[in-house]
């Protein structure tokens, strides 16, 4: 019996050896101040990052890409909403002094969480020797380049020699009732950087009242939406990892592409900040480039294996600054938001 102990305990040992070797064998080519955060991350166990609404699927592929970069067995949360509920949500548990149950805030507009004081500052580049370009302010890394100005085309409906070059052939009346576009006002704030805020508003107006444009609650309402055939031509939305599995959709070849980076961010009272910190190192490696990229067609476009990348070829590429969006987008949000709504200025009095 004393010998079957001994024998379970040497096994046990072995297993533990193996697993830290396996680990350290995996960590030996990153940064230090990235293996120093494994074990404890490991001792975390579990996080959860709010974000992209992901399937059972797509969590278990996000799991495999990020344990098996770092030999971990660690689990991953996956869930999504709307950012903008989100956000006020998480500022008043903060403030209330209630869990958030959050980890890493996964957006594109983080500014409402840094006035709310809901996420941290970390220096990513500095600790781990990352691209100061990757740098979203003094908070954040940023994991791929939004395209929530993108334009897409069911193919069915749409003959190859009738797509859209221009932002402006989508007014042309062949188009009237024919494009459907998500109720938020990012996109516009973008196209503000781009082409200049008077135009933003003249072009959101043209749509609206000439040709008719259908505003749907969410992102992904767009893309499901354009894939029924529904409507020809989407505005607003990708849809990389749609076009992959074959459904009829496509992004035309259009002249100009507006991009404005998401970021990863950590939650202030976040549980597991090491294997936050963790996920956003892997995120930005060419293993966590590829592994968003298989799930959701995400990648930085300057990841030559992304579908982006190929797809800005040739293109004039308008990168919307983070400075810019944080010091515009409360006032250009609220204006777009009020168009959107169709409310009316009032007039001022005399």
């Amino acid at each position: 019996m004393k010998r079957t102990i001994q024998t379970v305990f040497a096994l046990t040992a072995a297993v533990g050896l193996l697993a830290s070797a396996s680990v350290t064998a995996l960590a030996a080519g990153m940064p230090a101040a990235v293996q120093k955060l494994i074990p404890a991350a490991v001792k975390e166990a579990e996080a959860t990052v709010f974000g992209t609404t992901m399937n059972p699927r797509q969590v278990k592929m996000m799991n495999a890409g990020f344990n098996s970069f770092y030999g971990t067995k660690i689990k991953l949360n996956q869930i999504g909403g709307r950012h903008t509920r989100k956000r006020v949500e998480v500022i008043r548990a903060l403030k209330n002094q209630v869990p958030t149950g959050l980890d890493i805030f996964w957006t594109s507009s983080p500014r409402a969480l840094i006035n709310g004081n809901a996420i941290v500052k970390f220096n990513w580049a500095k600790e781990f020797g990352l691209s100061k370009d990757l740098m979203q302010g003094e908070y954040g890394i940023k994991t791929h380049d939004s395209y929530l100005t993108m334009v897409t085309i069911n193919t069915k409906l749409v003959k190859a020699g009738d797509e859209p070059r221009t932002y402006d052939d989508l007014l042309k009346p062949k188009w009237k009732g024919k494009i459907a576009m998500p109720r938020s006002p990012s996109p516009w704030i973008y196209f503000s950087y781009a082409f200049g805020e008077e135009k933003a508003v003249m072009y959101l107006n043209t749509l609206l009242k000439q040709q008719n444009v259908k505003k749907l609650p969410r992102y992904p309402d767009v893309r499901s939406r354009i894939i029924a055939g529904e409507f020809s031509v989407g505005l607003g939305t990708e849809a990389w990892a749609e076009i992959r599995k074959g459904a009829p959709v496509k992004h035309p070849n259009m002249d100009k592409v507006i991009l404005a980076a998401r970021g990863a961010y950590i939650v202030k009272d976040s549980k597991s900040p090491n294997i936050a910190k963790l996920w956003g190192y892997w995120v930005v490696s060419p293993s966590g480039q590829k592994t968003i990229h298989d799930v959701r067609g995400y990648s930085l476009i300057n990841t030559k294996t992304g579908d982006m990348y190929k797809y800005v070829q040739g293109k004039k590429v308008i990168d919307v600054p983070f400075d810019w969006r944080m010091k515009n987008e409360a006032r250009l949000g609220k204006k777009f938001r009020s168009i959107l709504r169709g409310k009316k200025k009032k007039s001022q009095k005399k």
